[in-house]
């Protein structure tokens, strides 16, 4: 009886553990790492001169000073003499227009260190001002033979008034201005991602012992839940060349709320709203001040009217739009709804983000065989990391992964006929993935192991309608704007000599904007073309020698995730390590599973990966300067959308579980995510 009960109850009664273990875990490291982070403050250095020292202060010192900051505490150089003064040090701060006492501070002598900044806190806030011009007083009360003194710049200052002792000085103090502290906002958003993360282990562990809901249900959840957390830890402005997909997302929102036509801003421009400004957030490198500014202004609304747009210099990310009109729709109804910068970019990220979960998870629920695999590269931290941000490869991977389970479900799954909606979808994922990026061409090529059989009354067209499928997904490439970046490739100049030449035959504002008539001066700046890597095969082959040995780290950590943000947040190699132990563990097939029907067809997918991989640091080589010493913006992460597919034919099919692991991987995925989302966090606190 008691054995029933407690087989009825396990999975509550781990689903509890569970939630306490992480409280536990997240309450230690908030003790020794986030609790002590709370007196982080930004500063601004009033004046850094401190050549002079004032003479011993005896009776009291003072200075103007102007800052439209908010002040929080101020911080002076001190200087003493060979006894250590004793007694307390009376900070006074006034407005000096009208003599009113804004704030005050008290400190003991003894703790001050002689040489460095010592800082007085303020025992109330004084709000900034454009116009704000302050005195400040210092007045010392010893106690014993110790005295004082202040380090200064000789030089006059305008505006400035120096006064020690009632001694008129020419120059102005070493000035700290504390402007903002993180206080006990640190801990609060803290426990908000912890328990967010705590919750989500907890619930999904529960539900795979309980509930044993089909991978892809849980997978969707959890993209959703794990990806919204991503969001908190790393805002807007952080994933990879995040700066550039949004631009392109906000100016596409731009074309679609006002009257100008579609595709109309240049690329080499940006369009948005006036208000959509924030230097706190528009940084790729997050601090926790980014993470209060997010807070702060994540209910905020726009003042501007329907259709006001502002136009900035700065770059787009791609030609083509097409995979921006999810996050761009999204942008655009906020523009409606007079949402504020930070909502917007939230909903932007969110939108991409569903798309991510309800395309990857359908490409699961398709897949013949090999879900794990799909679910498993889906969870890692660099996927997610993608999804839940403006980059274009969010949709790209979606693409990639849900193509890739059609056409094997079409090859290996049932024998019937394919219905219309089956074959629509199909074609259509086919035809938008391949203009996406040319390096994925060849994903397409999947088509061709669709049987006959599948075609139905077809069935005797079969080769032609392969054919015209493949004719289909180029004419939807030489229709998009990936051409121009393919022509480009081939009629760059392989010398100086030939970048004059083609100078010469272009618009000069046109080369004035590339900057071609100073490559065209210094031979070292010509990329490797190629008609240049055809031409110095020796030079190429060297400069992927060079990259697989100075960068092999990178390209290994940044396909799972071990580099965050933009490649800024290095996590340490026992979580890369985990990740690729999760992703072999995702390969062992479960018993009874399905697998490739000839060794043919596995061979052919291998090399379709192999291909699409070949072609991303083919792309990325072409790209690279000549006098670069290794491939220039490779990163693993180009890879991601082929590995299912790598993975799924180069998987030991002669190795099987005894029992089903189901939703384990999954399951690993999320704790292993967690992981990585809570160094991260501790990363960004390092900062």
């Amino acid at each position: 009886m008691k054995a029933s009960l407690l087989k009825k109850h396990l999975p509550l009664l781990a689903s509890l553990l569970c939630l306490g273990f992480c409280l536990c875990v997240f309450g230690g490291v908030w003790l020794l790492k986030v609790r002590p982070a709370q007196s982080k403050s930004t500063s601004v250095r009033v004046s850094d001169d401190y050549s002079l020292y004032t003479e011993n202060l005896e009776d009291s010192l003072t200075q103007t000073f102007s800052c439209s900051e908010d002040l929080y505490a101020l911080a002076f150089v001190f200087g003493v003499t060979e006894v250590q003064p004793r007694g307390e040090i009376l900070l006074t701060l006034a407005d000096a227009q009208t003599g009113e006492v804004l704030a005050q501070s008290r400190g003991e002598m003894g703790n001050i260190l002689p040489g460095q900044y010592t800082g007085l806190g303020l025992d109330r806030v004084v709000e900034g001002r454009e116009d704000a011009y302050y005195t400040l007083t210092l007045t010392p009360s010893y106690q014993g033979e110790g005295r004082l003194s202040l380090g200064y710049s000789g030089s006059p200052a305008e505006g400035v008034e120096l006064t020690a002792d009632g001694q008129s000085l020419e120059g102005q103090l070493a000035l700290l201005v504390t402007t903002g502290q993180i206080g006990s906002f640190l801990s609060q958003y803290y426990w908000l991602v912890a328990l967010a993360l705590s919750l989500i282990l907890s619930l999904t562990l529960w539900a795979v012992l309980a509930l044993r809901p089909a991978l892809h249900r849980l997978y969707f959840v959890l993209v959703l839940s794990l990806g919204l957390v991503y969001c908190l830890v790393l805002p807007p402005y952080s994933a990879p060349d995040e700066q550039f997909h949004i631009n392109q997302s906000f100016s596409i929102a731009t074309t679609l709320t006002s009257r100008l036509p579609l595709g109309s801003v240049p690329l080499s421009e940006t369009y948005r709203r006036p208000s959509d400004q924030n230097p706190l957030l528009q940084d790729q490198n997050t601090t926790v001040f980014t993470w209060q500014e997010f807070a702060d202004t994540l209910l905020t609304r726009s003042p501007d009217s329907a259709g006001d747009f502002q136009l900035y210099t700065e770059m787009q990310a791609d030609d083509s739009d097409m995979l921006y009109l999810v996050s761009s729709l999204a942008v655009a109804l906020c523009f409606v709804l007079k949402l504020g910068f930070t909502p917007t970019l939230v909903i932007g990220r969110l939108a991409n983000l569903a798309v991510y979960a309800l395309l990857t998870s359908w490409a699961i629920k398709k897949a013949p065989f090999g879900k794990k695999i799909f679910a498993c590269v889906g969870l890692l931290p660099m996927s997610l990391h993608l999804a839940a941000s403006f980059s274009r490869d969010c949709l790209t991977l979606s693409l990639a992964f849900l193509f890739t389970a059609l056409c094997l479900d079409a090859a290996f799954g049932e024998k019937s006929p394919l219905k219309p909606f089956q074959w629509g979808a199909l074609i259509l994922t086919g035809v938008l993935l391949v203009p996406a990026k040319a390096v994925y061409f060849p994903l397409a090529a999947l088509f061709l192991l669709i049987p006959t059989a599948r075609f139905g009354r077809q069935a005797k067209r079969s080769r032609l309608l392969k054919g015209g499928f493949l004719l289909l997904c180029v004419l939807a490439f030489l229709s998009s704007g990936a051409r121009y970046t393919i022509a480009g490739l081939f009629n760059r100049a392989d010398s100086a000599e030939e970048l004059a030449a083609q100078i010469e035959t272009m618009d000069e504002s046109v080369a004035e904007s590339w900057n071609l008539e100073e490559q065209a001066q210094n031979p070292d700046s010509i990329c490797y073309s190629p008609g240049y890597i055809l031409s110095h095969p020796a030079q190429t082959l060297v400069l992927v020698g060079n990259s697989l040995i100075e960068n092999s780290e990178h390209y290994l950590k940044t396909l799972v995730g071990g580099k965050l943000s933009y490649y800024s947040l290095d996590l340490s190699w026992g979580w890369v390590l985990l990740l690729y132990l999760l992703l072999a563990f995702s390969l062992l097939p479960e018993p009874g599973e399905r697998d490739w029907p000839r060794p043919s067809g596995r061979i052919f997918a291998a090399l379709l990966a192999l291909t699409c991989m070949g072609l991303a640091v083919a792309g990325c080589i072409t790209w690279t300067p000549t006098y670069y010493t290794s491939i220039y913006g490779l990163q693993g992460r180009y890879f991601l959308p082929a590995l299912p597919l790598l993975c799924l034919a180069l998987r030991p099919c002669w190795l099987s579980r005894s029992k089903p692991s189901g939703a384990l991987p999954a399951l690993y995925m999320a704790f292993a995510n967690a992981g990585v989302l809570l160094n991260a966090f501790l990363a960004i606190l390092a900062r």
